[in-house]
């Protein structure tokens, strides 16, 4: 189990792909060398069966990453509001 974080953080993103290349949290910069995993959340998250409607359901790509200095991190780009869709840091995990 990593740090939980959950703070939003800036992200380049390559040209010709959604996958990140580079991405600052707290002023620093860091570099990705390796996307280790990718996996899309459209589900419900933890509302009750009465409240899962189409419109409540997750938007978010989740990428798992190793940057340039070895630190392993889970951010997640969060489009469920399509004209500004916000990257998160959710956790540090090496």
């Amino acid at each position: 189990m990593g740090e939980f974080i959950s703070e939003q953080i800036e992200v380049e993103k390559a040209e010709t792909s959604p996958r990140p290349v580079r991405f600052c949290w707290r002023g620093e910069q860091h570099d990705v060398v390796e996307v280790l995993s990718e996996r899309v959340d459209i589900g419900f998250g933890s509302l009750p069966a009465r409240s899962r409607k189409w419109y409540n359901r997750r938007h978010r790509r989740y990428y798992v990453l190793r940057d340039a200095e070895g630190h392993v991190f889970e951010i997640y780009l969060d489009y469920a509001n399509r004209r500004k869709p916000t990257w998160w840091l959710a956790e540090r995990l090496k």
